[in-house]
Order: C-alpha cells, then sequence, then structure tokens
C-alpha cells in the first residue's frame, strides 16, 4: 500500500510547515493571478516573471506553462513583406547577436551577419530527421549535390552522448522534476494519460468549491475548508476505484488532518528530493495555470466574501493534486515497468538500462529505421511490463547501426539547410562542394546556432523598431507645430472653446475625440478612466459593490447611488417592482433547474422561450425594441444622484428607511400574497417603526391593519418577528447601517484635491468652456462572457459612469471652486461640468443628470449633444470598416444602426475590437497627436510638462495608468502570440462555470487570457503583437528620475516589458530607454 502507516508517519513540526508555505508561495511566481471574469482584469500572464528580461521570462514561461513567446516566423515573414517590417530594422535587430566575422566562398566574403539575415528571411530549411531521406535522395544524381553530402559526412565530428541511444536516459535524468513532473514522464514515456486523470478529478473538485452561485446545487461541506471538504466527500467519491486505486477509502481516512502534512507525506512517498520542491511546486500548479492563478488571486483577498466562506489556497490544492499523482503514478510505473512509482526509482531505472530505455524510448517517438528492425524482436515492446533487461542486451550491432544511421540522417539534414541558405545567397551548389573544410564546417556552425528557436526576439526588435521609425515619421509635422508654437514668445490669447470633453485614454476614445473635434468648436482631454477617484460605488438597488480603480490602488471612499429629494414614492416604486422582477427571476431559475418542473415548463411557457430565441437571432433590433418597452411600460423611472458629500445623519436615516419599506414589500409579496401596493404608505411607515421599538402598540391603529390585511395580533406579531429575524429591521442593525452610511463620501478638502490633481495632471488650469464633459465608457453586449473586458480597465472592469459623475459633482461645487483660486485655478461660474458615458460597441454618449445643466446652457448643451451624435455617426462608419463580417458601407447609409445591432445579437462573436490593436501610449499635450489618424490603436493621455516642473503629475501617470495600459498591452501580446495557452481559445467552445471564468466544453482549465476572435482576424493576427510604446513628451532626466524611484518601473523598462520613448522637449527628437545603455537616439 502506497502510504505511511502509523508507525512510521512522523509529524511535521510547525517550522517545516511554515517553511513548507513559503516555498509554495514562492513556487507560484510563473502563474499570475486571474481575477473573476465579472470585474475582468487585463494584466500580463507572466507578471510574476517581471524581475527577469522578457527574453528571459518567456525561456520560463515555456518551461512551466509550455507556452509559446513570439509571433511565428512565418506571420512575421508576411509582415515583412508587407513592409511592416523593414530590411533594415532587422539588420539592427541582428547586430547583437552576429559575430564580426566572415567566411569566404569562391570570390566572395559573406559575413556572419549576412547568414543570420538569410536564415531569418528564408528559414533555415530544416525538415524533420526521418523524412531528409526521401527529400534529398532524388538529387543525389547529380554529381555535385552528391559530393556537397559527402563533404558534410566528412565533417561528422564525434557525437556527444545525447546523440546516441544512452542520450535519453543522461537527458531524463537530468529533466525529470525539473523541467516535467512525474504524471508527465509516465504519459511521454509509457503512452499513460495519468497527467489528464490528475487533472480530470481536479478540474471536478476545484469547480464544485470554487463555484460563486452559478451551480443549482452547491458542493456540500465547502465550510470546512477545500482540503477538509474533499477528504469527507471523497470517502463516497467512486472515481478513486475506477481509476485503479487500491484501497481507495482506507488511503483517504489514513490522509493527515492538515493539508500541509499531507503534501510532505506526498513528497516523501514520490521521493523528491528536497531541493528541487520549488521547482516541482511550480511545474504542479503550472499544469492547470487558470484555476490556480484564480486561487492565488483570491487566497490573499481578504475581504473576499466567497473566499471568507470557503477558504481555499494552494497548499490545500497541492495536497490533493500530489495525492492523486503520487497513487496514479505508482499504479502507471508498477503496470508498465514493474518499479515503484518514485524519483529514485525511475532515476535508477534509467541509470541501469539505458541502451533498451533508448530504444524503447526511439519506438514510441519515431518509426525506428528498417536497419535497426532487422536486428530486433519488435515483440518486446509491447509487453507490460516492458522486458527492459532483454532491450538492454541487444546486439552490439544493433547499436552501430543506429548510430550510422542516426548520423547520416543528421548529414542529410544539414545538407538540405545549406542547399537552402546558398540558393538565398545566391551561391552555387559547385561553390559550396569547392569550399575548405574549415569553411563548410563555420557555415554550419553558424546556421545549427541560429535556429528557429531563437529567432522570435529578432523578429520582434525589427517589427518594433520598424513601428517607432514609422510612427516618429508620422507625428513629425505635429513635432514642427510644437516647435512653432514653443518657440513664441508672446503665446496668443486662447479663445474658449464651445464645449471640452475629457475622455478616458482608452484606444477606442481616440477615434471619437478625433472625430468630435474635426466637427469644429470642440476640446478634448486624456485622462484615466477613473477620473483620479477611486471609489467603492454601490448602485441604487444593488446589494453589492464594485471597486471602480485600478487594481494597484487601494479605496479610501465609498460613495452610494440614492433617490434624488424629491423621488421618495418613485424609488419606493421603483424598489418594489425590482423586488418582484427579482422573485420572477428566481422563481424561474428555481423551476429550470428542478428535477421535475423543466417537463411541465416546456409544454406550459415554452412558446414564450422560443419567441427570445426566434427573436434575438433572426430579429434582435426588433426584439430589443419590443423588450425595452415592456421594462419601460413596467420599470418606475427614478432620478438619482451620488453620495459625494459627507452624508448628514438625516440623510443616513432616509436612506436606510427607504431600504426597510422596500424589504417590507418583499415581505408582502413573498410571504403573504400582497402585492406593497394594496397597503398604505403610513401602514408600511408603521410597520417598519414597530419593528425598530421606535413607537409604541397602538391597539387603534392595529385594529386598522387587522381590517385590511384580515390580520389579528399574533399575525402582526409573527410579521414583527420576521421583519427582525430574516430581514435585519432591529436597533442594533439599524444604527449600524447608518453609522457606515456616514463614512461615505468626501470632505470639501478632500474634494479640492481629487480636482486640483485631476485638473493639473492635465495641464487643463486655463480657459474653461461653459460645458466641460467628463466621459467615461462602457461596452454593451449580448451573450458575452467577457463583456467586462470590453469595459473600462481603469475603473477595475466596469463602467466608468460613476467616477465621471463624482467628479463633476465636485467640480461644480462653489466650495470646491472657491479653495481653487487659492490653488491657482480659477473656473468661471458659467461653466458647468456634466457627466456622460460612450458605449465603445455602438458609439452613442449618454448624457447624466441633465436635471443639474442651468436653464442658461441648454443651447449649450443642444449643440453638444448634435455633436456628440454626429461624432458618433463619422466614428461608427470608420469603425465598421475595420470588422471583416460587415461589407462597405454607402454614403448614403447610416452607420450607427449596424452597431446597435452588434451591441444586441447573441451571436455576436466580437461586438467591437475593444482594445486589440493597441500599439503606443502618448504621454503629452494634445498638439503632439491632434489629427492624426491613429486607426484606434493609441492610448492618449494629456500632460503638459511645463505645468509640471517638479514631475509630480508625470509620476502618478507613469505609476498607474501606464503600468495598467502595460498590462493591457501583454495580455494582448500573449493572447496573440499563443491563443491557446496564454488566450482563450475560440468562444465557440465557452461554458461559464462557477460566475468566475470560462472553459472549453464541460471540463478544461480556467481559460486565461483573451479570445482568439479578440485578437485575429480569420487566421491571421489583427493585434501586432508589440510591447507597448509608452511615449512621454518630457525631460529625459525627469523621466529617468521617476523611473530610478520606482522599482516596478524599473523592472518593466530595464528588463524590456516596455519601450520607454522620450520625446526630447527641447529638440524635438525622440530617444529610447534601454538596458544598460539608457537613453539612445532613435534615427
Amino acid at each position: 500500500m502506497n502510504t505511511l502507516d502509523d508507525k512510521k508517519r512522523v509529524t511535521p513540526s510547525e517550522s517545516q510547515r511554515i517553511e513548507l508555505r513559503s516555498l509554495v508561495n514562492l513556487s507560484c511566481e510563473p502563474i499570475s493571478h486571474f481575477w473573476p471574469m465579472k470585474t475582468f482584469i487585463h494584466h500580463n500572464p507572466l507578471h510574476g516573471l517581471e524581475h527577469l528580461t522578457f527574453e528571459k521570462a518567456i525561456k520560463e514561461g515555456q518551461r512551466f506553462l509550455k507556452g509559446r513567446g513570439y509571433l511565428s516566423s512565418s506571420e512575421n515573414r508576411k509582415y515583412l513583406q508587407q513592409g511592416r517590417i523593414s530590411e533594415d530594422s532587422i539588420n539592427e535587430a541582428l547586430k547583437d547577436v552576429s559575430q564580426n566575422a566572415t567566411i569566404s566562398i569562391s570570390d566572395r566574403e559573406i559575413s556572419h551577419l549576412e547568414v543570420l539575415r538569410s536564415i531569418l528571411i528564408h528559414g533555415t530549411g530544416k525538415v524533420a530527421t526521418d523524412v531528409c531521406s526521401a527529400i534529398l535522395q532524388p538529387s543525389l544524381n547529380q554529381p555535385e549535390i552528391r559530393n556537397l553530402f559527402k563533404n558534410i559526412q566528412d565533417l561528422s565530428k564525434k557525437k556527444a552522448p545525447e546523440y546516441f541511444l544512452k542520450g535519453h536516459a543522461i537527458r531524463e535524468k537530468k529533466d525529470l522534476a525539473t523541467q516535467y513532473t512525474l504524471a508527465e514522464w509516465c504519459d511521454q514515456t509509457l503512452g499513460t494519460n495519468v497527467q489528464d486523470q490528475v487533472n480530470g478529478e481536479i478540474i471536478k473538485w476545484v469547480s464544485g468549491f470554487l463555484d460563486e452561485g452559478h451551480a443549482p446545487w452547491g458542493m456540500p461541506e465547502r465550510k470546512k475548508t477545500f482540503y477538509k471538504a474533499w477528504k469527507e466527500l471523497a470517502l463516497d467519491d467512486a472515481s478513486g476505484s475506477i481509476l485503479g486505486i487500491q484501497d481507495w477509502k482506507s488511503k483517504i481516512l489514513d490522509l493527515p488532518d492538515r493539508p500541509e502534512d499531507a503534501v510532505l507525506e506526498s513528497l516523501s512517498l514520490l521521493a523528491i528530493p528536497k531541493n528541487l520542491w520549488d521547482g516541482y511546486f511550480s511545474l504542479q500548479l503550472a499544469q492547470l495555470s487558470g484555476w490556480t492563478g484564480f486561487i492565488k488571486w483570491r487566497s490573499e483577498q481578504t475581504n473576499y466574501a466567497w473566499q471568507n466562506a470557503f477558504p481555499i489556497d494552494l497548499i490545500k490544492y497541492m495536497a490533493i493534486r500530489l495525492f492523486y499523482e503520487r497513487e496514479l503514478v505508482m499504479l502507471a510505473c508498477q503496470e508498465k515497468l514493474a518499479i515503484p512509482g518514485t524519483y529514485a526509482s525511475i532515476n535508477e531505472y534509467l541509470n541501469n538500462h539505458p541502451t533498451g530505455y533508448g530504444l524503447f524510448r526511439e519506438f514510441r517517438s519515431r518509426v525506428l529505421p528498417d536497419e535497426v528492425v532487422d536486428y530486433l524482436d519488435m515483440s518486446l515492446f509491447s509487453q507490460d511490463p516492458l522486458n527492459i533487461k532483454d532491450l538492454d542486451q541487444c546486439d552490439s550491432r544493433l547499436i552501430s547501426t543506429w548510430e550510422q544511421t542516426i548520423e547520416k540522417q543528421e548529414a542529410e539534414s544539414q545538407t538540405l539547410m545549406v542547399m537552402e541558405l546558398a540558393q538565398s545567397l545566391n551561391i552555387s551548389i559547385q561553390d559550396l562542394v569547392k569550399c575548405t573544410p574549415d569553411t563548410l564546417s563555420s557555415l554550419l556552425d553558424w546556421i545549427e546556432q541560429f535556429p528557429e528557436s531563437h529567432h522570435g526576439p529578432i523578429w520582434l526588435e525589427a517589427l518594433e523598431s520598424s513601428y517607432i521609425k514609422d510612427f516618429a515619421k508620422k507625428i513629425s509635422p505635429n513635432l514642427e507645430k510644437l516647435r512653432k508654437s514653443d518657440e513664441m514668445e508672446e503665446q496668443p490669447l486662447e479663445s474658449r472653446p464651445l464645449s471640452q470633453s475629457i475622455f478616458c485614454i482608452d484606444v477606442r476614445s481616440e477615434c471619437f475625440r478625433r472625430q468630435l473635434e474635426e466637427i469644429g468648436g470642440n476640446e478634448t482631454f486624456g485622462f484615466a478612466g477613473f477620473f483620479g477617484v477611486p471609489i467603492c460605488y454601490q448602485g441604487f438597488s444593488s446589494e453589492q459593490q464594485t471597486d471602480q480603480f485600478p487594481v494597484l490602488l487601494k479605496p479610501k471612499h465609498v460613495v452610494k447611488e440614492i433617490p434624488r429629494a424629491s423621488q421618495g414614492k418613485a424609488a419606493e416604486k421603483f424598489l418594489e417592482g425590482q423586488q418582484i422582477a427579482k422573485t420572477g427571476h428566481t422563481l424561474l431559475h428555481d423551476l429550470k433547474e428542478n428535477l421535475v418542473t423543466p417537463y411541465v415548463m416546456v409544454e406550459a411557457i415554452g412558446w414564450f422561450f422560443g419567441f427570445k430565441l426566434f427573436g434575438q437571432t433572426l430579429r434582435p433590433k426588433w426584439f430589443k425594441k419590443v423588450m425595452s418597452w415592456i421594462k419601460d411600460s413596467l420599470v418606475v423611472p427614478i432620478r438619482t444622484t451620488l453620495t459625494v458629500g459627507k452624508v448628514q445623519r438625516e440623510e443616513a436615516y432616509e436612506m436606510v428607511a427607504a431600504k426597510h419599506r422596500a424589504a417590507i414589500y418583499r415581505l408582502f409579496t413573498e410571504k403573504h400574497d400582497r402585492q406593497g401596493g394594496t397597503v398604505p404608505h403610513e401602514q408600511i411607515e408603521r410597520l417598519r417603526k414597530l419593528a425598530l421599538n421606535q413607537i409604541p402598540s397602538d391597539s387603534n391603529e392595529n385594529e386598522k391593519l387587522f381590517r385590511l390585511l384580515k390580520w389579528n395580533a399574533s399575525d402582526l406579531e409573527q410579521f414583527i418577528l420576521t421583519l427582525r429575524k430574516d430581514f435585519n429591521l432591529h436597533e442594533r442593525d439599524f444604527s449600524y447601517k447608518i453609522q457606515e452610511i456616514t463614512k461615505t463620501g468626501f470632505t470639501v478638502s478632500e474634494q479640492v484635491n481629487y480636482v486640483d490633481t485631476a485638473l493639473k495632471l492635465l495641464g487643463f488650469t486655463k480657459t474653461f468652456a461653459r460645458l466641460v464633459l467628463l466621459c467615461g465608457h462602457g461596452s454593451t453586449s449580448d451573450n458575452n462572457p467577457y463583456e467586462s473586458a470590453l469595459d473600462c480597465g481603469a475603473c477595475g472592469g466596469n463602467h466608468g459612469i460613476s467616477n465621471a459623475r463624482v467628479l463633476a459633482v465636485m467640480a461644480n461645487n462653489s466650495q470646491v471652486r472657491q479653495r481653487l483660486v487659492e490653488r491657482g485655478i480659477t473656473i468661471p461660474s458659467d461653466t458647468h461640468f456634466l457627466p456622460g458615458q460612450h458605449d465603445t460597441v455602438t458609439d452613442e454618449v449618454e448624457l447624466y443628470d441633465l436635471e443639474e445643466v442651468p436653464a442658461t446652457h441648454r443651447k449649450d448643451l443642444l449643440r453638444l449633444q448634435h455633436d456628440l451624435q454626429e461624432a458618433c455617426e463619422k466614428n461608427s462608419r470608420e469603425r465598421l470598416a475595420r470588422f471583416p463580417d460587415v461589407p462597405a458601407i454607402k454614403e448614403t447609409d447610416k452607420a450607427s444602426p449596424l452597431t446597435k445591432v452588434r451591441s444586441m445579437d447573441w451571436s455576436q462573436v466580437r461586438p467591437e475590437w475593444g482594445l486589440s490593436g493597441h500599439t503606443a501610449f502618448i504621454m503629452g499635450r494634445r498638439l503632439l497627436s491632434q489629427g492624426i489618424n491613429f486607426e484606434g490603436r493609441t492610448f492618449l493621455h494629456s500632460y503638459d510638462h511645463s505645468q509640471d516642473p517638479d514631475g509630480k503629475y508625470l509620476e502618478i501617470i507613469m505609476t498607474a495608468p501606464m503600468i495598467v495600459a502595460n498590462w493591457i498591452n501583454m495580455e494582448h501580446y500573449f493572447s496573440t502570440v499563443d491563443p491557446i495557452v496564454y488566450g482563450a481559445g475560440s468562444k465557440a467552445y465557452h461554458n461559464v462555470v462557477g460566475n468566475i471564468g470560462v472553459m472549453y466544453g464541460s471540463e478544461s482549465d480556467l481559460c486565461v487570457g483573451l479570445p482568439i476572435q479578440t485578437v485575429f482576424d480569420g487566421d491571421k493576427p489583427y493585434h501586432d503583437p508589440m510591447r507597448l510604446f509608452a511615449i512621454i513628451e518630457a525631460p529625459l532626466e525627469r523621466i529617468a528620475s521617476i523611473v530610478g524611484r520606482h522599482e516596478i518601473l524599473q523592472r518593466l523598462a530595464r528588463n524590456r516589458w516596455i519601450n520607454l520613448i522620450a520625446i526630447d522637449p527641447d529638440t524635438k527628437k525622440f530617444f529610447h530607454f534601454q538596458l544598460m545603455k539608457d537613453w539612445q537616439p532613435i534615427n
């Protein structure tokens, strides 16, 4: 039995457990956090490896996650053919890897650089070894090719041990438990599926445990933690026995109570050396990096309700995973090799039978050459357990024949590669034959030292170099305008714009801003979409708060949406309607998930779902109109405001009272089969106060209620008790809620700081228009689990309107404006800040809090609305041209209705391109980018270096919005270069799991990254996988000083996770911040 009996088991000490926890925490470095999809957070999938250079981190990602780190050479060659990569950029990129060496062929001197460039552009010509002979053989009747082949054969050097049969054992001893797990070794060597079996069991348990309300029946025992719940439930799980694990129940019962002890026990039984533990943990965590990434994130959230209710961490996960691996590896090794499934036994096996094992691996990995088969009894390979001794004692002639065959195949492969290179360099085969052995040897070495796996970094450097040079050319006219503007001794008086709009820096705002400015009279700015105000926001009637800020920040303030003062009764009716809708939704959900009722439902209300199915599929626009009409007729409209100011106690009292009234309406609806509207408002209020002991019980008033409801005293008493027990209508909770509400909002001083920082950071400190639009953004689409990935990243994957409304309230506050004057900012009394939201799918801009707009500004408002509508149409027309599934739009046709259909169509896998295609993040004055069509590929953040002499505001931009932009960039980069490992694959196969993410079909890893439809246009990349160009218009020393003060910026810039570019304000020249070279001019 593969266990430790009680007599032999030694209980680990607390220090051993602490050390183990530390090792597991360190080993999860290659695993990036995964946030729940309801607030999709763009992130770098190799975030934990940012302390390494970009190139080294990609190698680590390949080792643990098996992911590609660069776009394929074939795609890069297409870029070269299209002119997006220049040959000059290729030469520059190759300089760092080329030697200052040449070889003479005929009368030509061929440099190492030429050879590398030719291999990069045309390929190595390398083909699979076992087909080389079939390709080369027909050409060997040509004397020059035959002679070349002979010359290359003569150059064959004594092969290193890894080229021979024993090489398999040598390599695998080194790689076992460092490059792959014992389960992976079993699968690739023995043809088992241990890894899939382990993963299948783990997915079953973690998906059930981590479910957040998606499953109709939740996994039991979750409050006991993941490990303890599994231990209890696994006793009744037949899967272990089905997998062949003997004494399943006794082994589960025998496991230690603590997960740390279980991990240590499994490591002992697997005999993994302690010096390999950290790497082995990384390999284990990487097998299901989506699930472990989510567990990693969730275990670090101290205020996350689901984690507090059902605790899980990576130690608990590791305890269960290693248990399955130790049992299944033991089973596989005993059955296939007749040895224990331990690291030590496998190593000993490889050490004792290197030749036989080499033959077995050759048989498993490829077809054995005919010359070798003649010496072998092929039945030896199909025996269980493997007869390794007979294989190990094979005829010495077999080994010699095998080695000669391999040497011949190697020479054939080299001949084909040399011929391919000669053709691309315009060298004749005759000249190659005449080469000296040293020349031919050097040429072969150059080819072998530059395999296809080394090409990715070169292509990336060349693509980025070509891009930044083209970019510099593109904005050179604007740089000239800036130069002339800066050289003017006296700046002309700025006329007051008709409107000013502050948009998010998002690339989708770039196009819209350009369209709005071209209409005339409209000035725009770019600012991170949370508008510099990190808040926790709770919408009216919502039970949940959303984090409206980048994940890098921590919130200090809570803001709640509440009805306006005149909306008391409307608010009650609204909440009553919401409750009815919620009750109906819950009832429908329960009926659908019940074992019996679905059979009845199909007959009774199946037609309704048919109406929805055909409407959404065939006529989405018409269906949306019908549903909107139904919703508008049922939902009571309500006007709201936000608790931006500190809430007074009287206001807090009314807010809590409104919630309590809604609870009473709910109780009447759910338990007493009455609509709240049939009970007078004064009686609802009286019941509320009775529950809170705020008024004494009055027999006369009670009689009125009894007659109305046909109650008696006992019914009233029971109703009050239910309110207190089930709805928390009691004095203590009432006081607590009032206390919590009074914590919301901002003091006047805090509001002054936020407005002052926002305006100065933008360089927006004078010449204010009568209307200033603060425009957040969000995305609307149907049947799209990735909808929040299209929302505002700076708002934590949420819509940005709440932040816009908060800053507008602050900026309109007369007390705030008075104090801003003392700080050098005078906002005219007739300037009004107006919040709005840009829908990035439909391009419509919805304006909010219009009741606050002064009557004197109505004409200004109408003009702004007209301009926004015109910009919407123009921008929709420009964006639709980028979709492969949209035909050309006639000049006479409207474009905006087509974008609306994309937001309604539940079969649409690409409602918008989102942030895909982005390349750069510009921080500078608007004149730097104004009027240039960046095709929705550039983040634009307003910044005026002349108003920021100490770099205070630039530091804010570089340490928050720029970091978020880098995360967005890395998410898109890796999802493009490997859409399966780092991306989420195709949406066509996605199923939502646990309300936290998606997976393929019914069982897979959680899909991280972006779906292929987001970053690919058919079979070609839509997004250009380049590292973000952060382009800053500011003095070089100011930028360098900020980088020097922040470790995160040093990592990103020096390790080349980001391309940091400076535009010198004095010379208007471009400089690139590079590793060990500081600022290098870009020619």
